[in-house]
Formats: structure tokens, C-alpha cells, sequence
């Protein structure tokens, strides 16, 4: 069995890090391995954790910690390597290839950041990753996907529990088009009770992947399920005196 590491060094040759980017590569990072984890079925892809810090330039392990088999280790250091090289490795979704080369855009504009990975045997496999990783990549329209906060509203058209990740797909209601909304299990509940009601709305936000070049939603990695209120008559009564008063 193995164990699957990923050591990142950035911000070389500075005594300190700006909050805000130090925020960004480790919610970088984090959602990059989740997102990995689940490419490659890992028994929990959110089972990620920090190590082996060290002071001035900052450097980390980003640690899964559980045993895996040989093969998941081959597959997870290969797509790495191929993305350091700003290729898109197959064996990887849009969306995990998208948060790989978020991180590297957050690095400074002549920074370079070496990334290592590690053999069965414990080799280093060393590389190195820039905002140039990023630009090659978009050159050869590796990246048509955007990832932007947005919300949406529809009606839950089928549910799908023992998915990895588990999702639901929404009919939205003005363009009438299907989406594959990724949600939490505290979501759980509220899918529960919109599925009880026929036709009941829910209004979804989260963060949208959207094809560039087919303009259309990829998926929607919820933040937040709100149920709708239905509109009684009570309601009709009062939004026509107020437009009668106006």
C-alpha cells in the first residue's frame, strides 16, 4: 500500500506571506485534491491534511491519510506531472484540471513554486509551476471552463444519492435546460422535502462551472438550497392593492 503526498514550496526567498494569498493557495490546493480524490475514488477525498511546514520560504505536505493501492498512486502523481506540464490528462475531469491551474494563477507574476510528488518507494519527483503553467495552458484551449459564484432556480427533475459525488439535476426555470447540481449532505434534508412537492422551486447558489465555449452551465457545487414559498391567494390579494394604490 501507499500513501499519497504532495509537498508544495512558494513564496521562496520571502520572510513573510500576504494573508490573502496564503488564503488562496490552501483553498486552492484543498479543493484541487478533493476534486482529485474523487477522479481517482478515493474512500474519502476529503481526507487531506498539512504537514512538515517550514519557516521562511513556505513549504508543505498535502497529505492523504489513508493507505491506497499502487495503481490510485500512479494515477495521482501522473495527472500532476501532466498538469505541471500544462497538459490535460484524461484521467481527470474539467473541473479538477481548472482548480490545479487556479493555484498556480494565484502565484505572483515572475514567482515560480516547485510541487513534488512521490514514488511507491518514496522517490521525489520534482517539477515546477507558474502563471506561465496557466497561460500555455489556456493557449491550447486546455481551460474553456469558468468557475463564477452564481444562483439559479428550477425544479428538481431526478436525484442521484449513490453518486460520488452525490448530485440532483435541476430544470431551470427559464431556459428549461437540465443542471447537475453537486451538493453537501446537510443539503440532504432540504432535497428531501422539495422532492415530496411536485413542481416545487428551489432556488440554488453555489459556484457555476460554465463551458466558455458552448455557453451552458457544466455543474453547480451547491452553497446554498432554499425552498421556495408557494404563492397564496392572500398574496395575490396583496401585491393587487398595493399595484391599485400605486
Amino acid at each position: 500500500m501507499a500513501n499519497l503526498r504532495l509537498r508544495i514550496e512558494f513564496n521562496k526567498g520571502k520572510p513573510d506571506v500576504a494573508l490573502d494569498k496564503l488564503e488562496h493557495v490552501v483553498e486552492s490546493m484543498r479543493r484541487f485534491l478533493t476534486s482529485m480524490g474523487e477522479d481517482i475514488e478515493l474512500v474519502d477525498p476529503n481526507a487531506w491534511v498539512g504537514a512538515n511546514f517550514k519557516n521562511g520560504s513556505l513549504q508543505f505536505v498535502s497529505e492523504y491519510h489513508r493507505d491506497v493501492d499502487g495503481g490510485k498512486l500512479t494515477r495521482f502523481n501522473n495527472a500532476i506531472l501532466a498538469m505541471g506540464r500544462s497538459e490535460y490528462p484524461p484521467s481527470v475531469r474539467q473541473y479538477t484540471a481548472n482548480q490545479f491551474f487556479t493555484l498556480a494563477s494565484v502565484l505572483d507574476t515572475e514567482e515560480i513554486a516547485d510541487m513534488t510528488v512521490f514514488s511507491e518507494s518514496g522517490e521525489e519527483i520534482k517539477f515546477e509551476v507558474s502563471r506561465k503553467t496557466v497561460l500555455v495552458a489556456q493557449s491550447l484551449n486546455l481551460l474553456p471552463f469558468r468557475e463564477t459564484l452564481g444562483s439559479v432556480q428550477g425544479t428538481i427533475h431526478s436525484w442521484y444519492r449513490e453518486a460520488k459525488p452525490p448530485y440532483f439535476v435541476l430544470r431551470e426555470l427559464s431556459s428549461r435546460n437540465l443542471i447537475s447540481c453537486l451538493y453537501e449532505p446537510d443539503d440532504y434534508p432540504a432535497i428531501y422535502r422539495a422532492m415530496e412537492i411536485c413542481d416545487q422551486v428551489v432556488h440554488i447558489r453555489g459556484m457555476i462551472l460554465t463551458d466558455t465555449r458552448k455557453h451552458e452551465i457544466r455543474h453547480i457545487r451547491v452553497k446554498n438550497l432554499i425552498i421556495a414559498e408557494p404563492f397564496g391567494y392572500e398574496d395575490v390579494e396583496t401585491f393587487l392593492r398595493t399595484s391599485r394604490a400605486q
